[in-house]
């Protein structure tokens, strides 16, 4: 079979050269992103702020005693339960674990590799060559514990840690399907010690294409690599998410 270098195809070798730092944070959150509205004036700043002020309003709402209270705490403690994970447990074989459950009698080889080269749907872009995958694999998510393990990891950093995580898991794209599935999931866990009810990243009408604009912004597959839309759109979704369950709670945030 021809390589996709000898079809004239684009690859994504390049961006995942062994001397690259998948993992960092030497970009910034944008302030005005394209998919914002004009009268729109909350920055990065604002949105940080109060994504954490919106999670601690959820936090003090499940501790009151009524009857809907506890029916939230309920909801958060299973959240918690299945979300919060030791970081060490946090590895390509918890990937493999998650996709065999979501693909099972769904997609072919769940939880398995795959062994073929595989196309992006709209782009004239292959990815990675299977035979890469385990090691690029290993080292992904080598560098995110790494990463995620300081104790002192602050919301802003660990939002774009996520989105490099999430561009170059989707760039390996080490399943034949589902690869999207999966990594929106593990941002849930990458995440759970941040928010107190999992993240969505579809919180609205128009957000799919906004994430998948965002992600070939990103360039993962070029030598630059520029994920400040993606991250900035993580950020919009984990505040979006948190207004939306004080809303559907009926929690006071206006103090």
């Amino acid at each position: 079979m021809e390589s996709p270098e000898q079809r004239g195809e684009g690859t994504g070798q390049g961006a995942l050269s062994s001397e690259r730092s998948m993992i960092h944070s030497k970009f910034d959150l944008l302030d005005r992103p394209w998919w914002k509205p004009s009268f729109d004036e909350r920055d990065a700043k604002y949105l940080i702020l109060n994504a954490k002020r919106l999670q601690h309003a959820i936090s003090l709402a499940v501790n009151e005693n009524e009857n809907n209270a506890l029916f939230w705490k309920g909801y958060i403690d299973l959240h918690r339960e299945h979300y919060q994970l030791e970081l060490d447990r946090f590895t390509p074989s918890f990937a493999q674990q998650l996709h065999r459950q979501i693909g099972n009698g769904l997609i072919c080889n769940a939880g398995q590799y795959r062994t073929r080269y595989v196309m992006a749907a709209q782009d004239n872009f292959v990815y990675i060559a299977h035979d890469l995958i385990e090691n690029k694999m290993n080292e992904l998510f080598r560098q995110c514990r790494e990463k995620f393990e300081r104790t002192d990891l602050q919301l802003e950093e660990a939002i774009k840690y996520e989105a490099c995580f999430l561009a170059y898991f989707l760039l390996i794209h080490p399943f034949i399907n589902g690869n999207g599935r999966v990594t929106r999931l593990l941002l849930s866990y990458l995440l759970s010690r941040f928010t107190v009810v999992p993240l969505s990243l579809y919180t609205g009408a128009k957000t799919r294409d906004m994430y998948l604009q965002c992600l070939r912004e990103a360039q993962w597959y070029q030598e630059s690599f520029k994920p400040s839309a993606l991250a900035t759109f993580i950020l919009e979704c984990v505040y979006t998410t948190s207004y939306n369950i004080c809303v559907v709670m009926d929690v006071n945030i206006q103090n």
